[in-house]
């Protein structure tokens, strides 16, 4: 059975406190299923789109791909970190990492 993925509400991350937030009015007027801000060091996402709740899964992948965004910004990656398709391909290599694993 997959290990249950739990987003956390905060980490650590070069030096730096990342927050997670869950804010269904930003995720919509950006239209997006999530957004890392780099400047505020927030990670906000979405549990609604278009008036549907999200599945779990949805939400869960959502979260690496805004990490791999944010672990990007960390290591001063500045043209990966803007790169969708790398940042998408990394975040799912995380989320299968995190469902996979055995303890």
């Amino acid at each position: 059975m997959a290990n249950k993925i739990i987003i956390p509400s905060e980490f650590k991350l070069g030096g730096s406190r990342i927050i997670i937030e869950f804010d269904n009015e930003y995720c919509a007027e950006h239209r997006a299923l999530g957004l890392a801000d780099f400047t505020e060091k927030v990670i906000t996402l979405c549990t609604v789109n278009k008036n549907k709740r999200l599945k779990i899964s949805e939400i869960n992948k959502t979260y690496y791909h805004e990490l791999a965004h944010m672990l990007l910004d960390s290591m001063g990656k500045d043209r990966l970190k803007w790169d969708e398709i790398f940042v998408e391909k990394l975040g799912m290599a995380l989320y299968e990492y995190e469902r996979s694993k055995k303890i």
